[in-house]
């Protein structure tokens, strides 16, 4: 995949939507929050994500309304059905070799639907882990799309659990890299902690544009910021409200472009349940 190109993995993954076998109710949590609802005004949008559980904790479903789609979760795939796109019948499936509510997946992949036609393969996988089960490295591979650049990922900790870095290197066509580095953390519980493996539901692919909801997804405590080696000239900070839990009620991100100091923001807002 090449690191430019985000278009389709974007528009498939930010297409969460879940359907789930177990009773739609609100489970029992100790000590920690879960996001019930999520808005954000991203790109002058007003987009609300509402996520129910299933007795066990799991999450059954993420709705996102007036799209009238799917996508159903198993404890070793997850499946979109319908797709949002007026007239044509697209899909995603995504099967994992471990339990995806509780286990750690080492391999994943991905068959695209695409106007009716089904490719088996199109995105293929491989996670490693280090001694403390933190996800630390993401292979991508495309064996059927030739001209396609495949990429690895690194993804670098420090002693809070937090993300330092993530690394992108091309293993295939022109080699490069690309590294977003963390600025820094703030003592406070993410919004999606309280979901475990919350790196397979996130609304962002991989090689996401905004490499924001990996470092969330990856880490304890909440991002402040991040630079890109890929895009100098640009800095990303975020400050937050937080709850009594200490979780966050806002995320205000702001992208900074250095060179002429002009600025874009957009907010995030979650509730939860907590106990």
């Amino acid at each position: 995949m090449k690191l430019t190109s985000y278009c389709l993995q974007f528009m498939l993954a930010l297409l969460l939507f879940a359907c789930g076998k177990s009773p739609l109710t609100q489970p029992s949590v100790s000590g920690k929050c879960i996001p019930l609802t999520e808005n954000t005004n991203f790109n002058s949008g007003n987009v609300t994500y509402t996520y129910r559980y299933n007795t066990d904790g799991t999450l059954a479903n993420i709705s996102y309304p007036p799209v009238n789609m799917a996508i159903g979760y198993s404890s070793t795939s997850i499946t979109q059905p319908a797709s949002v796109r007026a007239g044509l019948t697209d899909s995603l499936n995504t099967s994992y070799n471990a339990n995806i509510f509780r286990g750690l997946p080492t391999t994943a992949s991905q068959w695209i639907t695409l106007d009716g036609i089904t490719q088996s393969d199109y995105w293929n996988y491989t996670f490693a882990y280090d001694a403390k089960s933190r996800l630390v490295q993401v292979l991508e591979t495309t064996p059927h799309i030739a001209t396609d650049w495949e990429y690895k990922l690194t993804i670098a900790y420090n002693d809070q659990d937090n993300v330092t870095s993530l690394k992108y290197e091309n293993t295939t066509g022109p080699r490069g890299d690309v590294v977003v580095t963390a600025t820094g953390y703030d003592d406070k519980p993410g919004p999606y902690t309280g979901i475990k493996n919350w790196q397979l539901y996130m609304h962002a692919g991989w090689n996401n544009y905004d490499p924001g909801p990996i470092f969330e997804a990856l880490s304890k405590n909440n991002l402040l910021g991040y630079t890109n080696s890929g895009d100098p000239d640009r800095i990303r900070t975020i400050t937050y409200t937080y709850n009594d839990n200490g979780f966050p009620l806002s995320r205000i991100n702001t992208n900074k472009k250095i060179s002429d100091g002009s600025t874009y923001s957009f907010i995030e807002t979650y509730t939860y349940q907590c106990q």
